[in-house]
């Protein structure tokens, strides 16, 4: 047996780059004195700590910057990050705030942070780790990129309550009131995780006086108005080419006035089988999301939970009139159960079976444009910019609230509380008084002039 010698060899302790130096030991053969082999017993790469991301591999992906590091998540295991950003510092910060959400720890802010960094943080680790919808997501990104736009450089620790009520008071004035409660909304969230993680001790949000907004009128249409609207959209339909999606945009308003104030997308999204042309009810259960770069779809959710509800129509009513025309316009093929009730038409070589309500709406412009749809707007002040899919549903809400209250619109509506169709859907009713026995009350004899 080979006989084999351990020799240490000592060299300083510290490389000329300052890094401590690796202890080297050498085996050397005594029968082969000129075989040597190197071999490194030095503690070698120090693990990647929990949280913490290795080197970040940087790469160009359609034109943005893409970059890829490992991290070990709370329980130990190596983890593959990725991110993509307009600069390697952006990607980076990305990069980390996953990094900490593995590691189940929170992200690194300070009182020195600004909004826009805690509107961040909260983002990734409060909304992102709920079980919620895309086009929700998509909501929060859009309402964070207004903060952002407006007061994102403001550092935490100036958003007091007295700078913080400035601030909201500038909001209110550059924002509709429905956005303007959504903002505040957020901002009362962020600052909330703010107080968890020890930023703040407390919330600015909670010593601000309340902002009152002016409540603008509900616009709603007269029935005078709505049949000169829908007479014009049969001429329009009438005037069209025989390829088109005239007809389909023509069906879907009367879809809408006559199923209850539906909104376009709830119209759309109306399936063969959601329909019982024998007992003339129609289930509305979904709706149409589109989320741009991606295809139409149909989602078997309403706006809010508990507005699914089935509409009783009458036989020869408006709404069941339309239903069997879009029906009767389907090829056999088409009239499976899951399948569009509205199809849209194929144009420009567009296979898609759903109707995006993009196509709805530029048809539904054109008329409100037309001569006769503006005259008759301009008889109680309004103009065609406010006439909207929307405003046929708050047509039909004042309609209805008229006529049988207001429990009935909103159950109509599909809305839960009756104070939400009051408050955004019910256009406000001009009082009339009688003030013909004043007369009789503060008149007097007035002595004749001589």
């Amino acid at each position: 047996m080979d006989r084999v010698e351990l020799a240490r060899f000592k060299r300083p302790d510290m490389t000329s780059a300052g890094l401590p130096r690796i202890d080297v030991f050498m085996h050397r053969n005594y029968d082969n004195p000129n075989s040597r082999r190197r071999i490194d017993v030095g503690p070698g790469r120090p693990k990647l700590a929990v949280g913490e991301i290795g080197k970040i591999a940087f790469d160009d992906v359609a034109g943005r910057l893409r970059g890829r590091a490992s991290t070990r998540d709370a329980a130990g295991k190596l983890r593959r990050l990725e991110a993509l950003g307009a600069s390697e510092d952006e990607v980076e910060k990305k990069l980390r705030r996953r990094a900490s959400q593995l590691a189940l720890k929170p992200g690194e802010l300070s009182s020195a942070s600004t909004l826009s960094e805690l509107l961040a943080v909260w983002f990734d680790e409060i909304v992102m780790t709920r079980p919620i919808r895309e086009q929700t997501v998509r909501m929060y990104q859009t309402k964070l990129n207004r903060l952002t736009d407006f007061y994102g450089a403001i550092p935490i620790q100036e958003l007091r309550p007295h700078r913080m009520q400035a601030v909201v008071n500038d909001l209110s004035r550059k924002v509709t009131k429905a956005e303007y409660n959504v903002l505040m909304s957020i901002l009362r969230q962020a600052f909330r995780y703010a107080v968890r993680a020890e930023i703040v001790a407390h919330s600015p949000m909670d010593a601000l006086d309340r902002v009152r907004h002016e409540d603008a009128d509900n616009v709603a249409l007269t029935i005078e108005q709505v049949q000169i609207f829908r007479r014009e959209f049969n001429n329009y339909f009438l005037e069209g080419e025989r390829r088109s999606n005239r007809r389909q945009a023509q069906l879907v308003v009367d879809i809408i006035l006559g199923v209850g104030g539906l909104r376009i997308s709830e119209a759309l999204a109306i399936r063969v089988g959601d329909v019982d042309f024998v007992r003339c009810t129609v289930s509305v259960n979904g709706t149409l999301v589109y989320i741009p770069g991606q295809a139409l779809v149909r989602q078997s959710k309403l706006k809010s939970k508990g507005q699914e509800r089935v509409v009783q129509l009458a036989p020869d009513g408006m709404g069941m009139r339309a239903l069997r025309a879009a029906y009767e316009s389907l090829s056999p093929d088409q009239r499976g159960a899951d399948m569009p009730l509205v199809r849209r038409v194929s144009t420009a070589g567009t296979k898609a079976a759903w109707i995006n309500p993009s196509i709805i709406s530029a048809h539904f412009d054109a008329v409100t444009k037309r001569p006769s749809v503006v005259a008759a707007l301009a008889d109680t002040g309004l103009t065609a910019e406010q006439l909207t899919p929307h405003t046929l549903r708050r047509s039909v809400a004042t309609v209805v609230s008229r006529a049988s209250g207001d429990d009935a619109a909103s159950a109509l509506l599909g809305h839960s509380d009756s104070r939400t169709t009051r408050r955004s859907y019910i256009a406000r009713k001009v009082k009339t008084v009688d003030a013909a026995g004043l007369d009789e009350l503060f008149s007097f004899d007035e002595a004749p002039r001589t």
